[in-house]
């Protein structure tokens, strides 16, 4: 290249880094405000932590879009790989998540919704997809916090703690029973009409629509086949360490909450926090110094999922970091070794995206993705291991009623997982027979195709799809933990350099780097279930 033409692309390339590093800032400013907006609805204020109204953040977050919209066609030629991948990343995220306030001032679901609805005139309506989600799961949650039992007022957790409490198998079946309206608020009556049926119909027609599944595989670079089978096998091997014995759907948390039963006396709710933080500053990931807060009291419109979010990403400021904020959210109205250990899994999230390291249009996390759930399962697990329970409870369970409270969630989420590849393969189907042939084929749960329990996870409205990431994220997190284990020690052996050493090696990428780079990096292979089924033999089959 001749001088003349090299200093004209060298002032081109110094041109079109610095609009792309103004656009950088302007996208960082805008979705710390969004995020804003999002924890401070979440946590019903009317304003920040901050004391900035939710007008006026969404005063500022319309001023801050429109800057990022402007400066994004502005930013010349040419590009690096890289920076080509960053505009990209927020061109699609200003055009899929981070929406026109003018587009997001359709009315919100009221605060009281009317549940008396026909599904069928919402989903004929304008965009009558959302509509009819966002209706069924307003009501999903409103009456997951309402339900009675002998008159007395409980909510979904309480209820799902109580069936692996409960010794009486009648009082089981009462309570279990008594979910009965929430399972009506998904599926009405069981007809082609109810709302999950015409919302998992919508959902496969939607243009957008992508098998779980298939699209999960593929995003890590595994055989959608080759993994399907993976967790059929690990339904095959439940079954075969279950035993025998057929039970009522009723009397499944009870037979396989025997450690919970012996483990949560040591945990009161008003211990849940300091467990959960003892633990994670034995790691070097103390939640306090990371910005985490916790939100965790009822309140009657609060969401019945548990979930972490992003008050704020870390930020590069004067060549240093900035600390984030992140928040933690769930309702416990008491404690509970079941309640602590999903305390830990949201905690697990949290010192994930804590430890995000990245420029700004990367820096946020895979969410949705089964590589997520899987990094925060990898620290929440140590709870099942009786060395663990030991140091931070004072006592353990037997290692197999440890292992069967672990996978008997596991294997459920796996069940919900193939539940939704099937309707999604054939939205027609009758969800409680699909339901009913999966849990009585391998849980061995006796058939209740008349009651639609499967309805009890909010994720099937709020995210049709997504319990394949919990289902897969099982999968990976056992790979990790396994990995984990041969290259740094137990995760409850206590190491303050720990979190540092996961930060480095699995967390602080973000967007960056594909999961399925960062994975077949940490693992020197592609994952396999190998490591859970290794793990799940440990279980002696029943007798």
């Amino acid at each position: 290249m001749r001088p003349g033409a090299l200093a004209v692309a060298l002032l081109a390339a110094a041109s079109a880094g610095a609009g792309l590093e103004r656009l950088e800032s302007a996208w960082a400013d805008l979705a710390e405000i969004r995020a804003q907006i999002t924890v401070t609805e979440a946590r019903g204020a009317s304003r920040s932590l901050a004391a900035v109204s939710l007008s006026e953040l969404r005063t500022r977050y319309a001023a801050a879009r429109a800057r990022v919209a402007a400066l994004l066609p502005s930013v010349p030629p040419p590009l690096g790989t890289e920076d080509q991948r960053a505009l990209a990343a927020m061109q699609r995220a200003l055009e899929q998540r981070f929406v026109d306030p003018r587009e997001d001032a359709a009315p919100r679901e009221a605060s009281v919704p009317d549940c008396a609805y026909d599904p069928g005139a919402l989903a004929r309506g304008p965009d009558g997809l959302e509509a009819l989600r966002s209706r069924a799961y307003s009501c999903y949650g409103r009456t997951a916090h309402a339900l009675t039992v002998n008159g007395e007022s409980l909510d979904r957790l309480t209820i799902l703690a109580r069936l692996g409490e409960t010794s009486d198998p009648e009082a089981r079946r009462r309570l279990f029973l008594a979910l009965d309206p929430l399972w009506r608020t998904v599926n009405a009556d069981g007809g082609p009409g109810s709302p999950y049926r015409r919302l998992i119909a919508l959902t496969v027609a939607s243009k957008d629509a992508a098998p779980p599944l298939e699209s999960r595989a593929l995003e890590l670079g595994l055989d959608p086949a080759a993994l399907e089978r993976g967790l059929f096998a690990i339904l095959e091997a439940w079954r075969d360490a279950a035993g025998t014995a057929v039970i009522e759907p009723w009397d499944f948390w009870y037979a396989n909450e025997a450690a919970s039963r012996t483990l949560s006396p040591r945990v009161p709710r008003e211990r849940l926090r300091k467990l959960n933080d003892d633990y994670y500053r034995s790691l070097g990931a103390d939640p306090e110094k990371l910005g985490i807060h916790f939100d965790l009291d009822p309140r009657p419109d609060k969401t019945p999922v548990a979930f972490t979010d992003f008050g704020a990403p870390a930020r590069r400021r004067s060549g240093s970091w900035t600390r984030g904020e992140l928040w933690v959210f769930a309702t416990y109205r008491s404690g509970g070794f079941g309640n602590l250990e999903e305390l830990l899994h949201e905690t697990g999230h949290g010192i994930h995206i804590a430890a995000i390291r990245t420029r700004p249009a990367f820096a946020t996390w895979p969410d949705s993705d089964p590589f997520t759930e899987a990094l925060a399962d990898l620290p929440a697990l140590e709870a099942y291991e009786p060395e663990w329970q030991r140091k931070y409870l004072g006592t353990s369970a037997d290692l197999p009623d440890s292992l069967r409270s672990k996978y008997g969630s596991i294997v459920m989420d796996v069940a919900w997982a193939l539940f939704e590849v099937r309707m999604h393969r054939d939205p027609g189907a009758d969800p409680n027979q699909v339901w009913t042939s999966l849990t009585r084929d391998y849980l061995r749960i006796a058939p209740h195709p008349e009651l639609s329990w499967w309805a009890i996870r909010g994720q099937l409205l709020e995210a049709p799809g997504y319990m394949t990431n919990y289902a897969i994220g099982a999968i990976l997190a056992a790979d990790m933990r396994a990995r984990c284990a041969l290259k740094r020690g137990r995760l409850w052996s206590g190491d303050p350099g720990y979190h540092a050493w996961l930060s480095d090696n699995l967390y602080r990428f973000g967007l960056e780097r594909p999961s399925q780079d960062v994975l077949r990096e940490f693992l020197g292979r592609a994952p396999s279930p190998a490591a859970l089924l290794s793990d799940l033999a440990r279980i002696k089959p029943s007798s």
